[in-house]
């Protein structure tokens, strides 16, 4: 393998990042070694713009990253050398939309929810104190997180979960389950914002090979789309079992959390012969 033909695509909470500080010093050293490869790390999270850029910042990244379960792609605005269709110029970079806004979103969960006889709690409702208790973000951290645009992470506090479920699907949205909470999004996922992206990067370069790195059952679209899936360990000890049952024989880290995705990335690097220069 050379440089340019390798591209790792990794989600966030449970895995670049430790799932109760959100701390990625465990990660790091193998994030700068990437970084020193030149190798492309791409960040892929149902977390908001305000909550990826400032990490994408302090990590030093300069690769597109993905918002809110495949919401929208951020992307540098000279990284591609050709035209983006459907890109438009926002925040400083290039962004593709493929989100439901987060209005219809709430609009729908709060309809469905008491035509199910269903009692949610959504960001949407939750103060930034409510955010603070249920996920241990600082006040600032969950201030970031309530700026919605294209998903809404919610509990089920009462009612038939499975009907609310199947109502929401039903009308055409998809819920999927993260590490603390549901989300509702639209016809978008991880998987879909990774596939345009991927096919942007082999516009570039068709013989790359990618790796792609999760923990949770929203990760399964991410991980259909890549060459090489890894499933990361959990906080108990456990692999997620959706994913497990999905794609059988899935790679999988014995570290959990970011000693895992550590774990992952010097195996991959080992095993390909890199050197940092």
């Amino acid at each position: 393998m050379t440089r340019s033909h390798l591209i790792i695509i990794t989600d966030l909470d449970g895995t670049l990042l430790d799932p109760q500080t959100y701390s990625y010093e465990a990660s790091l050293p193998a994030i700068e070694r990437l970084k020193s490869l030149q190798i492309p790390l791409i960040l892929c999270s149902s977390k908001t713009r305000g909550e990826v850029a400032p990490l994408w910042h302090a990590l030093g990244l300069t690769h597109p990253f993905i918002v809110e379960n495949g919401g929208a792609i951020y992307c540098p605005p000279r990284y591609f050398s050709f035209t983006l269709p459907g890109f438009k110029s926002k925040r400083s970079f290039k962004v593709l939309e493929l989100g439901t806004d987060v209005r219809t979103l709430r609009r729908v969960l709060t309809e469905t929810a008491a035509h199910c006889h269903a009692t949610v709690k959504s960001f949407g409702t939750m103060s930034v104190e409510d955010i603070c208790a249920l996920t241990g973000l600082t006040r600032d951290q969950a201030a970031l997180a309530a700026k919605r645009e294209y998903d809404e992470p919610f509990l089920v506090d009462g009612g038939d979960r499975e009907r609310l479920f199947r109502a929401l699907i039903g009308k055409g949205f998809t819920v999927t389950h993260g590490d603390r909470f549901f989300h509702l999004i639209g016809n978008h996922s991880k998987g879909k914002a990774v596939r345009i992206l991927l096919d942007l990067f082999r516009q570039r370069d068709p013989s790359f090979m990618s790796v792609g790195i999760g923990d949770s059952a929203n990760d399964l679209p991410l991980l259909v789309e890549v060459d090489r899936p890894v499933l990361v360990r959990r906080g108990d000890g456990s692999w997620n079992t959706v994913v497990a049952v999905a794609i059988p024989g899935i790679e999988r880290t014995q570290a959990i959390g970011p000693q895992g995705w550590r774990e992952l990335v010097e195996k991959i690097l080992t095993e390909g012969g890199w050197v940092s220069r």
